[in-house]
């Protein structure tokens, strides 16, 4: 497993640390007055409130933050790599969209974004009392989270990096499905997603569909020129497809995103065989590049 995490490493033009790596090894020294911690929190979006928690990193900071997206609906949640992060000097924020797990309110993709939003500006309104860092704010998003994530991250130039994982550009993969045949009335796409409020794989067919130019995220890359970006593949993935994402990562060539890598892994939609990898390899530059 070492060898492989240091081959792709040095694939994707990082380099192996030969310190203990905050991806498999606890800290050594724990701050007696600001340990690391976990804070249960609620943030509002649009008058509803959103469930959440926030990891705070050793040490007394002010320490950089990075705000997670999860999916469509969420149940790979990453928080492996946000605890990896916290080890790494990074705050983590996670928490549930509004109508997902809990969290009021109804669920959108649209309305996904605006919670990012939402979750940002929280982070820079608690930054004194969280330990935090209000300049060094970084998103990171999984699936539709990485949708949420790169028009997060294109809009809002404040940003200091984006990480996006297996993101789907949803114009593209709607635009797909019809033009293959699919039918967005299927019943097989009307039954409420477990988790989610109300809302079907046929609501997110029907809201992209009315909407094109919005979720067409090839449309906002132009907002990475010169800003740090990460987006991460896999070869195996069946949700969304790496030809999906390909021209995600050549619109972010084309708009000068500096520094820029599309880490392409042997992997499926959850890096469920090389999650160490994943890990080692999204840790590793955004503390290099998000601090």
């Amino acid at each position: 497993m070492k060898q492989q995490i240091a081959a792709s490493l040095i694939a994707t033009g990082l380099t192996a640390s030969a310190a203990a790596s905050p991806v498999t090894h606890d800290p050594d020294i724990v701050d007696p007055q600001f340990p690391p911690a976990t804070v249960e929190l609620t943030i509002d979006s649009g008058g509803s409130q959103m469930a959440g928690h926030m990891y705070l990193a050793n040490g007394p900071g002010p320490h950089p933050v990075v705000v997670m997206f999860h999916g469509f609906p969420g149940n790979e949640k990453n928080l492996d790599v946000a605890q990896a992060l916290r080890r790494a000097g990074f705050n983590t924020l996670f928490f549930n969209h509004r109508g997902a797990w809990g969290s009021q309110g109804a669920y959108g993709a649209r309305s996904n974004t605006q919670d990012a939003a939402a979750a940002i500006a929280y982070v820079r309104e608690n930054a004194a009392v969280q330990r935090s860092n209000p300049d060094k704010v970084s998103v990171f998003g999984h699936s539709l989270g990485g949708f949420t994530a790169l028009y997060a991250g294109a809009v809002d130039t404040s940003i200091l990096c984006t990480v996006a994982v297996t993101p789907a550009n949803l114009t593209l993969a709607v635009q797909s499905g019809l033009a293959k045949g699919m039918d967005i009335e299927d019943l097989q796409y009307q039954h409420p997603i477990p988790g989610l409020n109300n809302y079907s794989r046929a609501s997110l067919y029907r809201e992209v569909a009315a909407d094109f130019n919005f979720f067409d995220l090839q449309n906002v890359m132009a907002g990475y020129k010169d800003r740090p970006l990460m987006i991460v593949s896999g070869t195996k993935d069946k949700a969304v497809p790496l030809d999906l994402q390909l021209p995600l990562a050549d619109a972010a060539k084309a708009a000068g995103a500096k520094p820029f890598v599309h880490l392409v892994l042997d992997a499926d939609h959850s890096f469920s065989w090389n999650r160490i990898a994943f890990s080692e390899n999204v840790v590793s530059w955004m503390s290099s590049n998000c601090k």
